[in-house]
Parts: structure tokens; C-alpha cells; sequence
């Protein structure tokens, strides 16, 4: 018992020193189908004044931070990779069914993060469930905190990334109101029956 106890114990002291390697000052791009809009700190000026695609930090389509180490967004494309960086990730935890592309393997390989696939099925009936066993491993690999920083992502990091971060969000005793709220606000109009699977953790 006092085994498991130092085990978290150092567990918990790698996840503060990660979270203080994790605040950095970075230059975000928005992106816009026919324009780039930069957006940065007057006090940067000098350092992230190129325009020219190498200084620019582009997040994946629907990125954002879930819980120190750990963050979700739609799937990374190229343009994405740069500002991937950033983050120190060394896992990501991929649930669609297809295969991780190429270009992305080869990143993955490149900066020593880890693949874990969990291949979801995505449907547009509002009556498929989520399988609840392949849920409670990606939820194992979620809370190891040895794979942190970590990144969620199936295709648009809408539904199968919300179902995931909804049962993070109830391991953490938050209410369902809540969990549906974040849901709602990733998922938008096209929220399915089926996604309500947290309510069961």
C-alpha cells in the first residue's frame, strides 16, 4: 500500500513540474477559410514578427484545454503541427477507426509522442452507442498522467472527443448539466442521443 501511495505521489510531483513547463507565451493564428488574422502580445513584436508560415502557431480545428496536460481539438493537419509543438505533448489518444496518416506518423515520430488508437465507429443514427469498454481504456490512458501532456482528437473533435472528455468531465464530479454544456458548446446543433453515454459514468 505504501508502494502505490509513493507511486502517485511521484506521479503528482512530475505532473506540477509538467504543468510549470507548460506555460508559455505563444503566437496563435486564427484561421479563416480566406484570411489569416495574427493576434498577439504588443511586448512580442520583435520575436513572432515573420508572416511568412514559419513563426505562425496554427491550433487544430476545435482545440482547447480540458484539464492541465491535457487538451482536445479535431484531427491535426500539417499546418497544425508547429503549434503542437509547442504543447510538449507525448501522447495523443486518437479515436477514430481509420488509420493515422502518414505525415502525422511521421510527427509523431519526430518529437517521441505516443499513439493510442481507439477506433470508434462515427454514426449519424442518434441511437449507436459509444462501446463502453473501448471508452474505459482510452479513460485509463487519459488519467495515466504519464502520458501527459496529452491530446483527444477523433475527426472534427466534436462527438467522440466530447463523449470522451464528458466522462473525464464526471470521473471529476462535475454535474451533467455541465458535462452537457461543454458537450453542447464543441458539438453545436448536431448533438446526438447517443452522446449522452457520460450519464452513465
Amino acid at each position: 500500500m505504501q508502494q502505490v501511495a509513493a507511486e502517485v505521489q511521484q506521479q503528482q510531483v512530475k505532473k506540477k513540474q509538467q504543468e510549470t513547463q507548460m506555460c508559455r507565451k505563444i503566437k496563435l493564428t486564427i484561421s479563416d477559410h480566406n484570411k489569416n488574422i495574427s493576434s498577439h502580445d504588443d511586448d512580442d513584436d520583435d520575436v513572432c514578427d515573420k508572416m511568412d508560415g514559419e513563426d505562425l502557431f496554427i491550433p487544430p480545428l476545435n482545440f482547447a484545454m480540458v484539464d492541465n496536460g491535457i487538451f482536445r481539438s479535431g484531427f491535426p493537419e500539417p499546418s497544425n503541427f508547429s503549434f503542437l509543438q509547442t504543447l510538449g505533448l507525448r501522447s495523443i489518444i486518437y479515436l477514430c477507426p481509420e488509420p493515422y496518416p502518414e505525415a502525422n506518423m511521421e510527427f509523431l515520430k519526430s518529437n517521441g509522442i505516443k499513439l493510442y488508437h481507439f477506433g470508434i465507429e462515427g454514426h449519424k443514427e442518434p441511437f449507436v452507442n459509444i462501446p463502453e469498454d473501448t471508452i474505459r481504456e482510452a479513460l485509463k490512458v487519459l488519467l495515466d498522467v504519464r502520458n501527459h501532456p496529452v491530446i483527444i482528437h477523433c475527426k472534427r473533435g466534436k462527438h467522440r472527443t466530447g463523449c470522451l472528455v464528458g466522462c473525464y468531465r464526471k470521473l471529476q464530479k462535475w454535474c451533467l448539466s455541465s458535462v452537457f454544456d461543454e458537450y453542447q458548446r464543441f458539438a453545436a446543433a448536431k448533438a446526438r442521443v447517443s452522446d449522452q453515454s457520460a450519464e452513465f459514468w
